[in-house]
Formats: structure tokens, C-alpha cells, sequence
């Protein structure tokens, strides 16, 4: 699939529509049911209309992925805004993804649950291009100020991080825990600090 873009721009009501049907849809179905017609009689959009924008439910799909992420991605740019310290930039970064979910499970579902990962790594909203180099960046940050460890590559300490946080998100949709997962962020991120810390400099 190529990227999750759609032909015509929508007009916004119809876009919401959408929108609420594909959070209702796909996070209460399992993948393989939802189809077109169902968005269409969800929504009161025609197929045909449907079909025009996004000639596929994956291509529907994608392009709201697409969007939520970005939607993450800005309000993580707007937290880490005045902080300087690298520990408490990666303190936050856990927070705000884990917040993001939090009040938003429907996508959390549709993100860890719904979508067969082999069909969403064919679509380039996998790739999370702004959010995972922003996090990458803010790694490469601390390696080269000598508080993370110079030895662990940047990309493999943001598949911890991330395969961590996913773990996180996907246990607590999975078990329906009351319990808010923001209320143990610092226990979470005291975990991952330990993982890529430079070794060296606990001894300073």
C-alpha cells in the first residue's frame, strides 16, 4: 500500500463521520468484518462517495491512523517545549503517550489490537516517521551529552522504549484496568532509564 492519503479532500462533517464510525468499527470488530458497506451504513455516507475519497477500508483506516499519530506527535512537541534536561524529556515523552491513549482507548485498541501487524507494516503510517525520529533525536540528544549509554544504537533504544510502551498500553486495554496508566509512569520510566543509561556516568 503507499501512503495513507485520500483523493478529494473531504468536507468536515463528512470527515467526522467517518472518523467516529472508524474508532467505533474497528475498535469494537474484529478487522476482517469491517468492511466498506458497514462504514457506509454507519456513517449514512454512500459507498460510492466513500470509494471516491479512499479506495479501500485500509486506505480509510490508514489515513485516520495517520492523523492520530500526527495529533500525538504535535502533543509531545508541546510538552517537551522549556524542558532541557534529557531525563526528563524521556520521563515526558512515556507520559504523553501513555496519557494519549489513555484518554483515547478506541485508538489504543486500533493501534495494539485490531490491525494484523503484517497489514499495517505494509502502509508507511507504520513507519511513524515524525514521532519515531523526534524520540530518536531526543536519544542521539542524550547519547552525545553523555547521559545515555554510547554503546546501545539509537534505533534499538527506541524499540525498547516503544515495545515497552506498547506492552503497557496493550495490558491495560486488554484488562480493562481502572488503574490510570500515567499514575505509574515513574516507575515505568525509572525501569527503561535503567536499561539505557550510561554506565559510566552513574560512576561521576
Amino acid at each position: 500500500m503507499g501512503s495513507p492519503t485520500s483523493k478529494k479532500v473531504l468536507d468536515a462533517k463528512t470527515k467526522t463521520r467517518l472518523e467516529a464510525a472508524v474508532k467505533e468499527l474497528f475498535s469494537q470488530q474484529d478487522f476482517h468484518q469491517v468492511n466498506m458497506r458497514c462504514i457506509a451504513q454507519k456513517t449514512g455516507v454512500g459507498l460510492n462517495t466513500i470509494y471516491m475519497h479512499y479506495e479501500s477500508k485500509e486506505r480509510l483506516l490508514f489515513a485516520f491512523v495517520n492523523e492520530w499519530i500526527q495529533n500525538l506527535d504535535n502533543r509531545l512537541v508541546e510538552h517537551l517545549q522549556g524542558l532541557e534536561d534529557v531525563k526528563e524529556k524521556i520521563r515526558k515523552t512515556i507520559w504523553v503517550i501513555l496519557d494519549f491513549y489513555e484518554k483515547n482507548p478506541d485508538i489504543g485498541i486500533i493501534v495494539t489490537m485490531t490491525v494484523p501487524f503484517k497489514t499495517w507494516m505494509t502502509d508507511e503510517t507504520f513507519k511513524q516517521k515524525d514521532l519515531s525520529m523526534r524520540v530518536i533525536d531526543l536519544l542521539r540528544e542524550g547519547q552525545n551529552k553523555g547521559v545515555l549509554d554510547p554503546g546501545i544504537p539509537a534505533n534499538f533504544m527506541f524499540d525498547i522504549l516503544f515495545g515497552v510502551i506498547h506492552r503497557i498500553v496493550y495490558i491495560w486495554l486488554y484488562l480493562k484496568q481502572n488503574e490510570s496508566m500515567t499514575s505509574k509512569v515513574n516507575m515505568y520510566f525509572d525501569t527503561l532509564w535503567r536499561a539505557i543509561e550510561n554506565p559510566e556516568a552513574k560512576k561521576l
